[in-house]
């Protein structure tokens, strides 16, 4: 059985000096919503990724966006 999977974005996005506009995701492995001791162990249980929101690229760092975002608007 896998863990599910319960997504969070900071709404907020930067745009790099490529061109990708990126906000912060972070995906819980919990049965639900992470409870309030998880919360407080920080990392357990959590995956934070950052995602460009115009290509769908995703990275384990902001600065991992190197190369320029192709739905990069004109």
């Amino acid at each position: 059985m896998a863990p599910n999977h319960t997504e969070h974005d900071s709404g907020i996005t930067e745009r790099t000096p490529t061109g990708h506009e990126i906000l912060v995701v972070t995906e819980w492995d919990d049965d639900g919503a992470p409870s309030l001791e998880t919360l407080t162990q920080f990392d357990q249980g959590r995956r934070r990724i950052w995602r460009c929101v115009q290509c769908g690229d995703e990275r384990n760092e902001p600065s991992g966006f190197e190369q320029g975002c192709p739905n990069q608007p004109v």
